[in-house]
């Protein structure tokens, strides 16, 4: 009796310490996660790469303090350190088996991801090299799904799509959904005109088509400059015989494509082999960071953990007058660029190629529009309120660019849209021509420019009626 009370006692006292052992180390991982969620939340200073740096090292962390936990806990501390051990190491050695396949090129995880959360193709990677364009997208790809908006992805924000979009592209790799040899009116440009983030039948062509009641081919595709557009407009666009093309120019990143494309032509142009299209896109050629199961894991692990440590895009405002998450606008930082040289330089490229795209039509009896396409910011930057400190107070959009695009249209006569009011008025009368969380337009906003177009169109079709066939009109 009196042996066995003394061998409880030498157990119940060598068990104490580890018992405040495993509080302590429960309470660590407790506060890790704590303070997590309040960096993420901005109550503790921290920003937002900080914030995702952290939440990857927290979690082998948060797996050694767990087993730290056990292990002090646990009757048999000797037996418990043995079985995490041994978990650790399986489940060292199935990441191992896991990333074995990316690491020699055979699986790309980022992509069956993809496919198992239903997001469908990875849009930025859905393209092949192009000897004559640097790239273009894949011919004949069509795929469906609920992708992530261009700020969730950035951000690691929680995928906001609730119906699917789908994606259809034709031979030639233009987004159209019904196969165009010939075509009344083309459109050139970039992911606008493309249509990032609506379906098939929601695109500024579509709607136009619709409109018309005329055939309108979108030759549109995301990453192209002035100078990739005006190669399209030499050989897709005309191949096609419209009575008019509408060429896109968008003020944000349009300048530094064109910049992108110039240092592609100063390099070795693609082999054969890479001009072959291929079911990944340019993801076939990705490495191992791209491809890895660990990386793809911890990416979305932080989105699913929004709602105990909140992702928080860089960027954002409030709309007043309305309430809830739903208040909350996201936008790029092109704003955050102001105007120097180097973009009046650019600026003087891009000219160019209008002037060049211009002469064209007219030697080809074409009747050649211009759409300035505004960015987000710029038509909601006084319409938005910032939140304390934000990031986004000194932005101001450009002054210059808006007035230098009128200027070209005035020097040359040509039929122009300047798409900033009609935004700015939609915006302001409760529109959403953006979506929230995406810098491109909403379905509405798509609607709004096929309808400015159309009544753009409707000018310059005026000037047709007393003149020969294959005679351009002269605005």
């Amino acid at each position: 009796m009196i042996r066995t009370r003394s061998r409880f006692l030498r157990l119940s006292g060598a068990g104490a310490p580890r018992r405040g052992w495993a509080l302590a180390a429960a309470a660590l991982v407790a506060a890790l996660w704590t303070a997590l969620a309040l960096m993420a939340r901005g109550i503790v200073p921290g920003g937002w790469e900080l914030t995702a740096r952290l939440f990857a090292v927290a979690l082998p962390l948060t797996w050694v303090g767990v087993w730290a936990v056990l292990v002090l806990a646990s009757r048999s501390s000797r037996l418990m350190l043995y079985r995490g051990v041994a978990t650790t190491l399986s489940v060292l050695l199935v990441l191992l088996v896991l990333e074995l396949p990316a690491a020699l090129g055979l699986l790309h995880w980022t992509i069956l991801f993809r496919r198992a959360t239903g997001e469908g193709t990875d849009y930025g990677t859905a393209y092949v090299y192009d000897a004559e364009l640097s790239f273009r997208r894949i011919p004949g790809l069509s795929w469906t799904g609920r992708p992530q908006s261009d700020v969730e992805q950035g951000s690691g924000l929680p995928r906001t799509a609730t119906e699917p979009i789908t994606f259809t592209y034709d031979r030639w790799g233009y987004r159209n959904a019904v196969e165009m040899e010939r075509a009344d009116v083309v459109l050139l440009g970039d992911s606008y005109v493309e249509g990032w983030y609506v379906s098939d039948e929601q695109t500024v062509a579509a709607r136009l088509s619709a409109l018309l009641d005329r055939p309108v081919a979108s030759l549109g595709v995301a990453g192209y400059g002035t100078l990739q557009a005006l190669r399209v407009l030499r050989g897709d666009a005309l191949e096609r015989r419209p009575r008019a093309v509408v060429w896109f120019f968008f003020e944000g990143n349009d300048l530094y494509d064109d910049q992108t494309f110039e240092n592609y032509l100063l390099a070795e142009p693609p082999g054969e082999e890479e001009t072959i299209p291929h079911p990944d896109g340019l993801a076939a050629a990705h490495g191992w960071s791209e491809r890895s199961f660990a990386v793809n894991a911890v990416r979305y692990l932080r989105r699913w953990a929004h709602p105990l440590v909140p992702n928080r895009s860089r960027w954002w405002a409030l709309l007043p007058g309305r309430t809830g998450p739903e208040a909350r606008i996201d936008f790029a930082d092109y704003a955050a660029v102001p105007w120097r040289r180097y973009e009046a330089d650019r600026w003087a490229t891009a000219r160019a190629a209008f002037e060049e795209g211009r002469a064209l039509a007219r030697a080809e009896g074409i009747s050649l529009a211009f759409v300035y396409v505004p960015t987000k910011y710029r038509v909601y930057w006084q319409l938005v309120e910032l939140p304390p400190e934000s990031p986004m107070e000194p932005w101001r959009p450009w002054r210059e660019l808006p007035r230098l695009f009128r200027d070209f249209c005035a020097a040359e006569r040509a039929p122009c849209l300047d798409l900033t009011q009609p935004f700015q008025r939609a915006a302001r009368a409760g529109a959403e021509v953006y979506a929230r969380t995406d810098t491109h337009w909403s379905p509405e906003g798509h609607a709004l420019a096929a309808a400015e177009v159309d009544e753009l169109l409707a000018k310059i079709d005026r000037l047709w009626d007393d003149r020969e066939p294959g005679t351009p009109p002269t605005p």
